[in-house]
Formats: C-alpha cells, structure tokens, sequence
C-alpha cells in the first residue's frame, strides 16, 4: 500500500441497498487501511441526518421525500442536506468517488471537488436510459417522464471527473465513446462475499429450511428486482411437467404480475416465497437450491449490467442457467460455471433438466463456480484494482 487515503463515497443507494457495491468497496478499503465516509441515502428518513458506523466505515444518512424506486438520487432535499453536510464537514478528503451521477451525487460531490480541489471518479453500475433499466419493470409514465433526464444524468458528467469505475464491458464501451480517455476507465466488476456466502451441502441447508431432500429446488435471489421472470416461469412449467414437486425458491419481494403469471400456469404451487429475509439467513435459503436461474435475454439494459445476484450464486457453489448476454455469457463459456440457453423457454427447461438429471456434472459445474469466486471475484481481491486506480489519478 503506497498510503493510507482518505475517501468520501457518495451513493444514490438507500442504505439497505448499498451493500452489494458502494458499501462493500468501502468496507475492504477499510480493511485495507483506508479512511472510508460513505454518505447514502435514509431508509425511511425524511428529516435530519444519522451518523453511524458499519464495518468500519463511517456511514453518513441523509433523509429523502421521495419513496419506492425514486428514492435512488433524485430529491432536492437530499441534496440540499448534502450540500449543507459537506460544506461543514473539514475531512482532509484525498478523493471523492460518486455512485451514479444523478443530482442528489452528482452535484454534491462537484460542489466538495471544487471546494477542495481533489480528484472526482464516477461509477457506473447500470445502463439506465437509452433504452436501459428506464424501460424496464417501471410504470408506463415513468419513462416518458424521465427517460431523457435519466440519459442526461447518466452521460454528461462522465468526463468531468478524473476517472470512472464500470461494472460491464458495455459500459465500459459507453464511457469510452463519451471520451474518457482509456487509461481511466476501472473495470471493476460486482465483487463475492465466499466467506459469508459458503458451499453447504444441501442436505444441512434444506433440513434447516425445512425443505425435503427428494425434490428438486431452483433458486432466484433479489431483494426487489425481479427482471425477466417471465422465461423462468415457462421453463418452470415444463419442467414441472416432468418433475412435479419442483420448487423455484424467489428470494425478496417480486412484483404481483409474477406470482399472477405463476397461477395462470399453474405453477402456484411450485413457487416457494421467502420474502425478505434477514441477510445472515438468506445463504442458508439459497443453500438450498440445486441449480440457479439467471434469465437474461438480450436487452439493452441486459448488455449494459452485471447482476450481482451471480456473484453469490458461485460464491454458494452452484451451477448457473443462464442467457448468452453482455458479460455473464462471456463468464460462463469462459470459466465452466453453468449452461448457457437460447432465450425461449424450452432450452431454458431442457438446460434445468440435464443438471437435474446430472448432479454430478453439475456438481462440478459448481465447484468451479466455488473456486472462481474465491480466486477472481473475491472482494478482498478486487479491492486492490480499485485502489491502485486511486494511486494511479492522485499520481
């Protein structure tokens, strides 16, 4: 480590949603040495800020009027708080690093830059307008409200700062076409947690859950994105047709349409909701699962993401159904951690169905999926890119 640096992170995620990417890079840097404040924005708050520690890092709340999905960077009163927080705060910050650039990061995180005089990076962590997630699982006023302020937010700021973080090769593409220069773009994909995400058998996990060890058990894990279910659920059908008992176990809370769609096909029964689920027991529900489902048909905003999802999904050492997609066809053809599937239902079940009726492969399947996690994607590993990306802009 050249130094120890003191970094302000500031996200347009709710806190209880930071975890995955801003929360997780803050907390190895921590373990690294570093300084770490992350500023994101209250669960439920609409008034005052809360300070607090998590792992080391030095959490910053900061209240939002807004609800639902557009609680993610857009409240000018969360900005404001911001603004005012940041123009008291005499942290000798060497850095700021912004999770999306929408108003309530962006423009707060300018306004300390400037201030201060140190560099600004951006992360980029989805494709969201010009076609992107603004289309995508949303009300039909939402993008013709919001798609060209979504593009603008998500484009115009990008070459204001030293240097961007992508999670995708196509982002990584788009940053390079608004004229980021190459050497400052970070591809910095989602990141495993194996220490907290073990490969239990499934015997120990299904006797815990309460779930019998005779039928098959495939897995879906979100909070509150549950995008493209609708291939899953015809694959479930027909595979249901062959293995009756089959469960498909959805983790989080998903959108009514799908457990709609499953009682039209009668699927009802084959659907195990977990709900939300406290985090330390969600590895033991998905421990559970014989197989993942990632379905992933080739979208725009598909190209453009990384599900963090498959992160855990190999840290549990299970294979992957998948699509042919942006960067998770390329991580599956490449390392050997699940089958890829045409985007039509029937290869999609007949894909579940071999590594049902193969455990072995697709207990190899998994196993490498296990050893990947451990010596590619491991955050602890990962970290040190970003912060010799740090070295390599204060330099």
């Amino acid at each position: 480590m050249d130094r120890q640096l003191r970094i302000l992170m500031i996200s347009h995620h709710r806190r209880f949603k930071s975890y995955p990417r801003p929360h997780a890079m803050a907390k190895h840097l921590v373990q690294r040495g570093h300084n770490v404040s992350l500023i994101v924005i209250a669960d439920h708050r609409k008034v005052g800020i809360i300070e607090s520690e998590w792992d080391g890092v030095h959490i910053i709340e900061t209240p939002d009027l807004l609800w639902g999905q557009l609680r993610s960077g857009w409240d000018l009163w969360n900005l404001f708080n911001r603004i005012v927080y940041l123009s008291q705060d005499k942290s000798p910050y060497d850095l700021v690093h912004c999770f999306e650039t929408r108003p309530a990061t962006i423009y707060p995180a300018l306004f300390y830059v400037h201030r201060h005089k140190i560099p600004l990076v951006t992360d980029w962590n989805d494709w969201w307008g010009r076609g992107g997630l603004v289309d995508a699982g949303r009300p039909k006023w939402y993008p013709f409200l919001f798609k060209h302020v979504e593009t603008y937010y998500e484009e115009a700021f990008r070459k204001l700062g030293a240097g961007v973080t992508v999670i995708s090769s196509a982002l990584a593409r788009r940053a390079d076409s608004l004229g980021v220069p190459a050497d400052r773009i970070c591809h910095l994909p989602g990141g495993t947690f194996p220490d907290f995400f073990q490969a239990r058998q499934k015997a120990v996990c299904r006797k815990r859950i309460g779930l019998p060890l005779s039928i098959p058990v495939i897995g879906f894990s979100s909070a509150d994105s549950h995008l493209d279910m609708d291939i899953a659920l015809q694959a479930l059908s027909i595979v249901a047709k062959r293995y009756p008992e089959t469960k498909l176990m959805i983790t989080g809370k998903p959108n009514s349409s799908i457990i709609e769609l499953a009682k039209d096909r009668g699927m009802g029964d084959n659907l195990h909701l977990t709900g939300y689920l406290p985090y330390e027991e969600l590895p033991w529900y998905l421990g559970c699962a014989d197989l993942f489902v990632l379905p992933f048909p080739d979208t725009v905003y598909n190209v453009g993401r990384w599900p963090n999802k498959v992160c855990d999904y190999m840290s549990l050492g299970r294979p992957t159904v998948s699509n042919p997609v942006g960067d998770i066809k390329t991580l599956i053809e490449g390392h050997e951690i699940g089958l890829l599937a045409h985007c039509e239902p029937v290869d999609f079940a007949e894909k579940i169905i071999y590594l049902i009726e193969h455990p072995d492969i697709a207990d190899k399947l998994g196993d490498n999926a296990r050893n990947l996690a451990i010596t590619v994607f491991d955050w602890k590993l990962l970290i040190c890119m970003l912060e010799d990306f740090y070295y390599m802009l204060l330099s």
